[in-house]
């Protein structure tokens, strides 16, 4: 009854949910097993009838292993309440003599299903920080790419311009010698454009070439940035 409860505050939350929201409810729905399984043993301790004990705290140690949410302190302080407990009861009611138990090994047992749950739980944890890792990767590369496309659009679209200014420059020199002060600074100028061109060349390592992409057209590149720049914007308002 109170897991659905607790499912119902999450549903309500949905949309300001936080990771904290989802810890607590999920602490929630698994605390409340910790007195269910006392009193379960206790009373099986009183009945007299044979049995094998803490079964329920292992196969929750277990489902914490698998299930958790993602993070060794809300997983690994569970398991470890549950182990808890397993330790405390078996000394607690004295079932190493039951003449019911049949379970020499325990509580050695339970821990070794708590150990197995922390591993897995461990494994989860490392895989998701993984994952993340090659994900946060993934989109620096794409990001590195898209700049260098972006390197490799400014200086092919300012190539011709700047061609015409040059030459350009050389006719206006020829034919009107007397504005050469004015035509030197210009060539000065263009001069350092070209040399700005030619350092954005250090991208061209980054681009990575796919079909299609053989007739290079400075324009529809552009036009493909600035629609991926959209995507992104639209994105990051959501």
């Amino acid at each position: 009854m109170w897991a659905l409860v607790l499912l119902g505050v999450l549903l309500a939350r949905r949309q300001w949910l936080r990771t904290s929201v989802v810890d607590a409810c999920f602490a929630g729905v698994v605390l409340p097993f910790l007195p269910v399984f006392a009193l379960a043993e206790h009373a099986m301790a009183r009945s007299g009838l044979v049995w094998v004990p803490m079964k329920g705290p292992q196969l929750v140690m277990l489902a914490l292993g698998v299930f958790a949410p993602i993070g060794l302190w809300l997983g690994g302080g569970l398991i470890s309440v549950f182990a808890l407990e397993a330790v405390v009861l078996w000394y607690t009611l004295g079932l190493g003599e039951h003449p019911g138990v049949r379970s020499p090994w325990e509580p050695w047992v339970t821990l070794v299903y708590g150990g197995l749950a922390l591993a897995m739980l461990a494994y989860r944890v490392r895989s998701h920080t993984i994952e993340l890792r090659l994900r946060e990767a993934r989109a620096e590369a794409e990001a590195l790419e898209r700049l260098a496309r972006l390197f490799l659009v400014v200086r092919d679209a300012t190539n011709t311009p700047l061609q015409t200014l040059e030459l350009s420059l050389a006719l206006l020199r020829k034919r009107h010698p007397e504005c050469a002060p004015t035509v030197a600074t210009m060539e000065r100028s263009v001069e350092r454009l070209r040399a700005f061109a030619q350092r954005l060349g250090i991208a061209d390592p980054l681009v990575v070439w796919r079909e299609g992409d053989e007739s290079f057209d400075a324009e529809s590149m552009l036009q493909r940035l600035e629609a991926d720049l959209a995507r992104e914007l639209e994105r990051r308002r959501r």
